[in-house]
């Protein structure tokens, strides 16, 4: 016999693994700009432990100032919403090499995206800790 699936942690593990996909944040940034252990980011993430309302409203405003909106409240269904610049933001973020895993790092790709852009390889996060993309990902509409 299965367990039976709680609903409301399975609609948050979703939105949550689908968001921080959304910014190209992995589960230790995010954990970082959380201020939680990323153990407790990926146990959230596998309905392993339910996550507590101040850990759910940090979040979604978390992602709300990256340009990601979440409706997680309503009926048979979650609502994730991204923001033009927050698309435009982890498009940049995606093509940095120094963003990759160490195996899909090539030698020297980032050097002509650098130079272009002017800039290091790491974007910088809102709260000034790992290596995000909120920086620039903010909708003023």
């Amino acid at each position: 016999m299965s367990t039976p699936i709680d609903f409301d942690n399975a609609k948050l593990a979703v939105a949550l693994r689908t968001a921080r996909a959304a910014i190209g944040w992995n589960q230790q940034e995010f954990a970082e700009l959380m201020g939680v252990a990323k153990s407790t980011v990926a146990r959230i993430e596998t309905m392993e432990m339910a996550a507590r309302g101040d850990f759910i409203l940090k979040a979604v405003s978390l992602f709300k100032k990256a340009g990601i909106n979440i409706e997680l409240f309503s009926e048979g269904f979650i609502s994730i919403q991204a923001s033009d610049k927050a698309i435009q933001s982890a498009a940049t973020y995606l093509q940095i090499a120094d963003n990759r895993r160490s195996d899909r790092k090539p030698d020297g790709a980032n050097e002509g995206l650098l130079a272009s852009a002017g800039s290091t390889p790491q974007t910088p996060a809102l709260s000034g800790k790992g290596k995000g993309l909120l920086a620039t990902a903010v909708d003023p509409k």
